[in-house]
């Protein structure tokens, strides 16, 4: 049986330049739930009414400017379609190789930006203010041994994550990489409309009540993204059809934001993981949306969005103690950027580039040592 590496897809940079919005997204929201009580209260009740501004950032699609854990969905489909390319593509799925290789990749990290989130955690004041936000509350935390080893085994629910809350996404991804090969079978095997339907019912039906129902389902959107893709680029080559899912796909992403609780709640996932999904097929597909996420500066943050991602959070929260518990959100911005574009350089060239030559490595060695049988399906690297 061939068990040659199979040839890895053309790269889409633009899709590199989506993780980047993702990850600027994701920072933005924290530093708007360090500091504004009223959005924070939203999260973390009870819930406070808003007005102004407040309403304005929150009730309306410039929400997502700073929706993060919306933006976490997009990380989720990207990561079910690029990990699926290459079975999409007839490429054979070598355990061997993958399993190695994509374990390295996202452990190391993490372990890394553990220890980084500890270091900056026990060597900077952490105390409860009175008036910060819950959020920012949240993270005046003792340590423990037992919530230490849950977080660095990124397999179970370690509550509200120690040190770093942006953990709670690598759990769902580890969860996902080693199921790989069930969602590549279930694409061979059933019609793409049949798993998309039954992905979005599950999320509609189950979401509201389960992380697993909300999360899982979305990767294998992203898997059957990746075995549909030439047909819905066929699609979105129409101009006006593109412009509307391009249009449309924000709103529907933050659907949580203005659809009311309750009854709504799983309709507005169901839209929100749409909206994940338009994202990424209107990136995709040539047109003016995936050329400026071709940018220089685009690519830039695209390139390092992992590393931002796992670094930002443990900045945000010393800052804004330092600065008394309730800096404002412009003055606590100014103050984590550069160490945050600082730390991020540092970390993408000390630790996930090194992860990734370590984990290619692994995964050849293994590959060729092992040399497991190959299942009729495929797998490439990808970025959370």
């Amino acid at each position: 049986m061939d068990t040659a590496p199979p040839e890895r897809p053309s790269r889409n940079r633009a899709l590199d330049g989506l993780r980047g919005l993702a990850a600027l997204a994701v920072v933005a929201g924290h530093l708007v739930v360090a500091t504004n009580i009223v959005q924070a209260s939203q999260y973390f009740g009870p819930a406070r009414p808003q007005t102004g501004a407040n309403w304005l950032f929150e009730q309306t699609p410039l929400v997502v400017l700073w929706a993060g854990q919306e933006w976490v969905i997009v990380f989720f489909v990207l990561s079910g379609f690029v990990l699926s390319l290459a079975a999409a593509d007839g490429a054979r799925f070598d355990a061997a190789r993958y399993y190695p290789t994509r374990m390295v990749r996202l452990y190391m990290p993490v372990w890394c930006c553990l220890l980084l989130a500890a270091a900056i955690h026990e060597g900077f004041r952490h105390e409860t203010v009175a008036g910060a936000t819950p959020w920012l509350n949240l993270h005046v935390i003792e340590w423990s041994v037992a919530a230490t080893a849950h977080e660095l085994a990124l397999l179970f629910d370690a509550g509200d994550y120690y040190y770093t809350t942006v953990l709670w996404s690598l759990r769902w991804e580890v969860a996902f990489s080693l199921l790989l090969p069930v969602f590549l079978l279930c694409a061979k095997r059933f019609p793409l409309w049949l798993l998309t339907s039954a992905s979005l019912l599950a999320i509609v039906l189950g979401g509201p009540y389960s992380g697993l129902f909300a999360f899982m389902p979305v990767f294998m959107l992203g898997t059957a993204l990746a075995f549909g893709r030439e047909r819905v680029m066929v699609v979105l080559g129409h101009p006006r059809l593109y412009a509307l899912v391009l249009a449309a796909s924000p709103i529907a992403l933050t659907a949580t934001h203005w659809l009311p609780d309750g009854p709504w709640r799983g309709p507005a996932l169901g839209l929100g993981a749409l909206g994940a999904i338009g994202l990424v097929a209107t990136a995709m597909v040539p047109g003016p949306f995936g050329r400026w996420l071709q940018t220089r500066p685009m690519q830039a943050v695209g390139r390092r969005s992992f590393s931002l991602y796992l670094v930002h959070e443990p900045i945000i929260v010393a800052t804004a103690f330092a600065l008394g518990g309730r800096p404002s959100t412009l003055l606590l911005a100014v103050a984590v950027l550069p160490p945050i574009v600082v730390l991020t350089v540092l970390f993408y060239r000390t630790v996930e580039k090194p992860s990734q030559s370590l984990a290619r490595g692994l995964g050849a060695w293994s590959a060729e040592r092992l040399r497991a049988p190959s299942l009729h399906t495929g797998a490439s690297e990808a970025k959370p």
